[in-house]
């Protein structure tokens, strides 16, 4: 299903805020369960672990990607002046 409108600035904000905040707890959630695990057990649960290694993966190469995009088209608008 396709939008008909596009986000404006105060909505961006919005989601930007809470998908950081998603991400922190569940970040943080994940760790803490690692930990427990390690403490009750003696070793890193597998599948929490893999969980947040991924994400972490998933938010440098995302990072890394859209920071490079956003340069290059800064750069692109240097140019045409």
């Amino acid at each position: 299903m396709k939008r008909k409108w596009k986000a404006d600035e105060m909505e961006t904000a919005v989601n930007f805020k809470a998908m950081r905040l998603s991400w922190v707890f569940v970040g943080v959630a994940l760790f803490v369960w690692c930990i427990m695990e390690y403490i009750k057990v003696g070793e890193l649960p597998y599948f929490p672990f893999i969980i947040l290694l991924a994400q972490n993966i998933v938010f440098i190469f995302a990072k890394s990607l859209i920071s490079r995009r956003l340069a290059g088209k800064k750069e692109d608008l240097d140019n045409e002046e």
